[in-house]
């Protein structure tokens, strides 16, 4: 059964020690830390503390984790158009492939938490982030990109990947929040139908209208449409 750091009160440091780390980062992210500070906070939730804590590198890592994810795929994949690389890019950084490969790699057992934090589901996937936050600012993009490779992406079989149905709405949701982007689904039953219509607006702009069995398959219709073809324009 894995397990999950806690500070108790015994006062003892919950943390491994530098050259345990090291050992750790080496092995499964293959870089030596520099300044180990910035490792430790990125294994630190914020249960532990409100100014030590590694939601400000999940912020970092989640922006330079798509964005090596992103030209990966973009060497990778040729034959793909930008819609077919956003819906791969978002299954691999998606909290439950992270949390999914930081257990794989045995990141939950250097996180440090209070004790009744161990059943938050993001945890691991959310201390993954900070940690290719802290390796960026400690090690530089290139680095790091490797690193993504190492920790990431060599656990992950993306042709079987790509194969599994998407959940084009929350993909484009997701999208729109990370981007800035206010993506709304607005929709009624038709009179005298038993069709649902569905239109798509993006920062109040009307991108499209369907009308479908069902209002899920209906949004999930225009989803998939717009992260196929609509990224190329500006919003």
């Amino acid at each position: 059964m894995s397990r999950l750091k806690s500070i108790f009160a015994s006062g003892k440091s919950a943390f491994a020690t530098k050259d345990e780390l090291a050992t750790y980062f080496i092995a499964h992210f293959g870089v030596k830390p520099k300044k180990i500070e910035l490792y430790k906070q990125a294994l630190t939730h914020k249960s532990i503390s409100a100014d030590f804590n590694n939601e400000r590198l999940e912020y970092l890592g989640d922006t330079i984790l798509s964005s090596i994810v992103s030209s990966y795929l973009f060497k990778k994949f040729p034959e793909k158009d930008e819609g077919g690389l956003t819906v791969l890019t978002s299954k691999i950084v998606t909290r439950h492939k992270l949390n999914e490969i930081g257990s794989l790699i045995q990141l939950n057992e250097h996180i440090v938490a209070v004790e009744f934090q161990r059943g938050y589901k993001n945890l691991v996937g959310n201390a993954f982030e900070a940690v290719i936050g802290a390796i960026f600012l400690d090690q530089g993009f290139d680095k790091t990109a490797k690193s993504v490779q190492r920790s990431l992406l060599r656990h992950i079989d993306l042709v079987e990947l790509d194969k599994i149905k998407t959940n084009f709405k929350s993909v484009l949701i997701v999208w729109g929040q990370k981007t800035n982007n206010q993506v709304v689904f607005q929709g009624k039953k038709l009179p005298e139908s038993s069709k649902y219509k569905s239109t798509l607006y993006i920062n109040s702009k009307k991108i499209n209208s369907t009308a479908k069995d069902s209002k899920k398959e209906a949004e999930l219709f225009l989803a998939e449409k717009a992260l196929k073809s609509l990224f190329t324009e500006e919003y």
